[in-house]
C-alpha cells in the first residue's frame, strides 16, 4: 500500500490524541502490539514511565483531568505560545 507524505496510519499515532509518534517510542512506552496509548503530548512523562503509554492504569494525576500538569516545553500552549521554549 503507497502512503502519501504527509499521512500517518492509526500504528503511528497516539490513540489518544493523534499525535505521531515515532517507532522506538511506541516500542519503549506502547503495549506489546506496538500501539501508544498516550504519549508526551497528552501524558506526563512519569506516567508514561509508570505504564499509561502501554494503557495500564496509572496512580498518578491524569493531565486529561488536571489540565496543568502537563505543561512541558514540548507541549503547545492553549493560546498558540510555548512554554519553556525559545523567546524565554
Amino acid at each position: 500500500m503507497m502512503q502519501l507524505k504527509g499521512t500517518k496510519t492509526p500504528e503511528q499515532a497516539c490513540q489518544h490524541c493523534g499525535s505521531h509518534v515515532s517507532s522506538d517510542f511506541r516500542r519503549t512506552f506502547g503495549d506489546d502490539d506496538g500501539v501508544l496509548h498516550r504519549c508526551l503530548a497528552c501524558d506526563s512523562r512519569p506516567r508514561l514511565q509508570l505504564g499509561s503509554g502501554a494503557g495500564a492504569t496509572v496512580d498518578y494525576p491524569d493531565p486529561a483531568e488536571q489540565q496543568n500538569r502537563n505543561r512541558g516545553s514540548h507541549v503547545p500552549t492553549a493560546d498558540g505560545g510555548v512554554v519553556g521554549g525559545e523567546g524565554e
